[in-house]
């Protein structure tokens, strides 16, 4: 992802976020300006800074010359810009934090939700294209031990297999098989999580598929928004039920990418998972949910940054759960 275009529709998007920083460092430069010359009035002071060389100046030069305050003011405040495309706050009343970040998924630290489907095949001849899913087998760096002379794919699908034989998943099978790319699968529940700890990028992570959507063929997922919101309403009642590894949950904008729902945006959906989260924080065991937003979906105007900082912290300002009289 190029970074100078980042850069640039931060200054675009969060104009008016700052031009109010502007004016706050500059208000803050001039005050400085003002301390140090109270200070300069001293003659030992003054004396001081004078015999301090820097090149061809000194230091009481330098301390007296109001442009280099104004311009170290806008200066830090271009360079704050970029956190334009981060926010953190805590949830009012509570240690629960709400993050949007910007980037890599997997740069953040936490459990990682992964988007998958009813079937869970992590077969790259059934899951093509750039989906998280993808890019997560792709990253896997199987030891000799674990690699034991197969791929990547294969050894997705070992492992998400073996957890799915336990019994806790028989009651989230549905009838029916799907045979997808020669292989035949069985279908579970929308909603339905895998936890697994898999070796990304050379270490071991935490992650979770979540079934959201439906595969009609390879390549061909299937999902609507309210199959969407269900599975969301049904992640967090089974954390609330089962709780996660990790206090950190990590998570995308679900639903939005290889499955692409038409009836909801995905500004929407981001929006359904703050706010289904921020519904849900008292009795989650969760310390901070980072919603991670994809930098292309941001400068292609699918995301607007500032709307969700503005509505992330609408919610953790003035929490629904207060109103909770159970």
């Amino acid at each position: 992802m190029s970074n100078p275009k980042l850069f640039f529709k931060n200054f675009t998007a969060g104009r008016k976020v700052l031009f109010k920083r502007m004016l706050v460092y500059l208000g803050v430069s001039l005050a400085v300006f003002e301390t140090a010359n109270i200070f300069l009035e001293d003659g030992a002071v003054a004396k001081w800074c004078e015999g301090i060389a820097l090149g061809s100046t000194n230091l009481k030069s330098l301390l007296t010359n109001v442009f280099l305050y104004l311009g170290a003011g806008m200066i830090i405040a271009l360079l704050r810009q970029s956190s334009f495309t981060r926010y953190c706050m805590n949830i009012v009343g509570s240690d629960v934090k709400i993050e949007i970040a910007l980037g890599d998924i997997f740069s953040n630290k936490g459990e990682t939700v992964i988007p998958c489907n009813t079937t869970f095949s992590c077969s790259r001849q059934v899951i093509f294209g750039r989906s998280i899913q993808t890019q997560m087998t792709e990253r896997l760096r199987l030891t000799e031990d674990s690699a034991a002379g197969i791929t990547n794919d294969e050894y997705l699908e070992s492992v998400t297999r073996e957890v799915l034989s336990g019994e806790d998943f028989a009651k989230r099978r549905l009838e029916g098989q799907k045979t997808l790319a020669g292989r035949t699968y069985d279908i579970y529940e929308y909603g339905t999580m895998v936890p697994l700890t898999l070796p990304i990028d050379g270490k071991a992570r935490n992650v979770i598929l979540l079934a959201v959507a439906e595969m009609l063929a390879p390549d061909k997922p299937k999902t609507d928004g309210q199959l969407l919101m269900k599975s969301i309403d049904d992640m967090w009642e089974q954390i609330a039920q089962n709780r996660i590894r990790e206090q950190t949950l990590v998570v995308p904008i679900l639903g939005t990418g290889s499955a692409g729902i038409t009836d909801k945006p995905q500004q929407t959906v981001a929006r359904y998972i703050l706010r289904s989260f921020a519904d849900n924080a008292h009795r989650l065991g969760i310390k901070k949910l980072v919603l991670s937003v994809w930098p292309q979906d941001y400068l292609d105007d699918k995301i607007n940054m500032e709307e969700l900082r503005c509505y992330a912290d609408y919610l953790c300002r003035f929490p629904d759960s207060d109103f909770n009289i159970n």
